[in-house]
């Protein structure tokens, strides 16, 4: 039998070809019948905005197989706008959102703490929806079609299953997917846009396959909730599915209930900050949050929770970061401080120890001078940013130094350039939230509602912590 596989695509679905169809056959398709079709991962960029009640997301399907033509299928709740995305979007998104390096303390000997311990910081609706008309049963009108990237699409709408199984079959698809599932989507009167994709276009294997990613395509569609049409992929699923979101909104984002990445972040950052001087109102939420987290896989040995992996309110640090990559990359505004803290200088540094050694030795000594060399050598600024900290600060809690090291990420600068692409698609102000959820094919019954974080509970996450989330 010969194989097919999708990767990293979001809310679609994959369907072969015959190879009698003509080039401008229209393309709608789900799981090629007789073909071993998997989706072991999906991404999605999510855009909402809750005022105007719309809704963008960008995805990047990846396939391989060696079907003559290969097709997706993307529900929205209303008719979508397509656009092309810059080829290499969620590279870049990726590079932006490695997390930076852990704070480290900077010991000098004004420090009482003699032990070592680390620190944490952790178009108009009634547009969209005017197309759907009453139709007869049976029926499947095309709204649109037209070319984004290197993908022919038509938007369509369909007024049963039945009506859209015969128009695949007309138009010459083998279909061999779940009826219900499309149902699904044709009950709640769902827009379908349908895209063809040429695997000649790709690059070819040694086996006569074909291997690649198409050009990354956004959706703008009226919603009236931020959604995700999970249930569609799970005609491509064999068992799980790795989904990784990036969402962007006024408000820091979650999934409902069970799937929320609040638990495992807070058991997370919570088990770090006990090393580090927890207060009790902490060390009783994270009994409770781990409790909570035990509950779930008593109830289901094979839970896993969402991993929070990235999470910050978009500054004007954040967007130097787009405006000049090669120089402002390392460090994006070093993330959330202590209270009283401030980022100085390696001069301001150096001249405040000085003065230490002098008021307590009366000269510069040789040992604090060539101790001022080794901290000037150790601490350059292309290496990261020196914080200081209140000084009613230190000794309580986690802080048990005047003075931190913020290290910079290391990436290579010919990949760092490509991030000045993202500039227009983030946004100051808007925050942007990433997580990971695996996702098994027996959950995936429903589309997911995503929903905002309550403004007391939104969590920054841009350094990496010595603790994992349960």
């Amino acid at each position: 039998m010969n194989q097919t596989k999708f990767t990293n695509s979001c809310k679609l679905v994959a369907l072969a070809l015959a190879a009698a169809v003509p080039v401008n056959a229209a393309c709608c398709y789900f799981a090629a019948k007789d073909k071993d079709i998997n989706q072991p991962g999906q991404k999605a960029f999510i855009a909402w905005n809750p005022t105007a009640k719309q809704e963008t997301f960008t995805v990047q399907p990846k396939f391989e197989g060696n079907a003559v033509n290969f097709g997706m299928v993307i529900p929205t709740p209303a008719r979508p706008k397509l656009d092309e995305m810059p080829r290499d979007f969620f590279k870049d998104l990726a590079l932006y959102t490695i997390l930076m390096p852990l704070p480290e303390p900077i010991y000098t000997e004004f420090d009482q703490m003699p032990l070592m311990k680390s620190m944490a910081f952790g178009g108009s609706r009634a547009m969209m929806m005017e197309d759907r008309a009453v139709m007869p049963k049976g029926s499947v009108r095309v709204l649109e079609s037209g070319v984004v990237g290197s993908l022919d699409y038509k938007i369509i709408v369909a007024s049963d299953a039945s009506g859209l199984f015969d128009w695949l079959k007309e138009n010459k698809y083998s279909y061999g997917g779940d009826e219900a599932t499309l149902d699904f989507y044709i009950k709640k009167k769902w827009f379908f846009t349908v895209m063809k994709i040429d695997p000649k276009q790709m690059k070819k294997a040694s086996d006569g396959s074909y291997l690649g990613e198409v050009t990354p395509t956004r959706f703008a569609f009226a919603s009236s909730s931020c959604i995700y049409p999970l249930k569609i992929t799970q005609l491509s699923v064999k068992d799980k599915t790795d989904a990784l979101f990036y969402v962007q909104a006024p408000h820091q984002m979650d999934m409902p209930a069970e799937w929320s990445w609040m638990p495992a972040y807070r058991c997370m950052y919570l088990t770090y900050m006990l090393g580090c001087g927890a207060s009790a109102q902490e060390q009783q939420e994270l009994q409770s949050r781990t409790n909570w987290v035990q509950d779930q896989q008593r109830k289901d040995p094979q839970y896993e929770t969402t991993k929070l992996e990235w999470a910050k309110q978009l500054g004007d640090a954040e967007m130097a970061v787009l405006e000049d990559p090669l120089t402002n990359y390392a460090q994006m505004g070093l993330g959330d401080l202590p209270p009283g803290a401030k980022a100085i200088k390696l001069d301001q540094f150096l001249a405040e120890l000085e003065a230490k050694y002098v008021k307590r030795d009366g000269k510069l000594t040789k040992a604090a001078k060539d101790n001022l060399v080794r901290l000037e050598d150790q601490y350059q600024p292309a290496k990261g940013a020196i914080v200081k900290y209140d000084d009613k600060s230190v000794g309580k809690g986690y802080l048990w130094t005047h003075y931190g090291f913020y290290p910079a990420r290391a990436v290579p600068r010919d990949e760092v350039k490509g991030i000045a692409l993202l500039k227009g698609h983030l946004q100051k102000g808007q925050w942007l939230t990433k997580f990971r959820k695996i996702v098994r094919k027996t959950e995936m019954t429903k589309d997911l509602v995503l929903a905002e974080v309550p403004k007391e509970q939104e969590q920054t996450y841009v350094r990496v912590m010595p603790t994992s989330p349960p």
